[in-house]
């Protein structure tokens, strides 16, 4: 017995009940045998596209409803389901996502995943698609929208970004002294960011008189200007 089937038959027999609807009134109007509509809805024979479009027509639901199009696919049951979500998220072309940790105490301790609006057109839908969740979810917390008017605002969005599709993105093969020097000159521009951001940081302390704020995190480290120095126009040696 197919999985798809027997889901679809449960939404025929719901919406069926739900317009207080019997199996033979249905099987009358399908021209069919009231035990074919019994099978349709439990799942034990296939429905062909034209059946399934009668069936929608006469029910009144949409028949990407009926075959669950719109039904959320994506399962959250335990964290490694999350985790995945971003591992898929990664692979996919002009989609980019930024991670920002911010360290120290456990009080203050926060993770920001950050879309680029000027990295890609998917990551300006990103942005467009989080600011409406923002004011739509607060809208909902605070009671001045129902659930039900938040799900059809799902609903909506989602249908109207169907068509943008994703592709997945081409994973390089390098040989190993490629390999090596891309991996040094990735080094190098976290260390320069680093270099920068705990430089601008303490000097923006030091003006507004903050510095006893700094945590050990923000400390500059004169290690990383000394590494920069030692590397500055040097090559790693490719693995023999």
């Amino acid at each position: 017995m197919d999985d798809l089937q027997v889901e679809i038959g449960k939404r025929i027999a719901a919406q069926r009940k739900k317009l207080h609807m019997s199996q033979s009134e249905l099987a009358i109007r399908l021209d069919k045998s009231l035990r074919t509509v019994q099978k349709y809805e439990n799942g034990e024979i296939d429905m062909s596209i034209s059946v399934l479009e009668q069936i929608s027509n006469i029910l009144e639901m949409p028949i990407s409803d009926l075959i669950g199009y719109n039904t959320p696919h994506i399962i959250l049951e335990s964290m490694a389901d999350v985790y995945d979500f971003f591992f898929e998220l990664y692979r996919k072309e002009g989609i980019f996502y930024d991670i920002y940790i911010e360290r120290g105490p456990e009080t203050i301790r926060k993770a920001h995943v950050i879309f680029d609006l000027h990295k890609s057109d998917h990551n300006i839908d990103m942005y467009n698609i989080l600011k409406k969740l923002k004011t739509n979810l607060h809208a909902y917390e605070t009671y001045f929208i129902t659930y039900s008017t938040l799900e059809d605002w799902e609903t909506t969005e989602k249908n109207r970004a169907r068509d943008r599709k994703l592709t997945n993105k081409e994973i390089e093969e390098l040989d190993t002294a490629t390999y090596y020097k891309r991996r040094e000159e990735a080094y190098q521009r976290f260390i320069d960011e680093e270099i920068a951001k705990k430089k601008a940081k303490r000097e923006k302390a030091i003006r507004e008189g903050r510095l006893d704020e700094l945590t050990e995190f923000d400390e500059y480290d004169e290690s990383l200007d000394r590494h920069k120095d030692d590397n500055n126009g040097s090559d790693v040696d490719s693995e023999q």
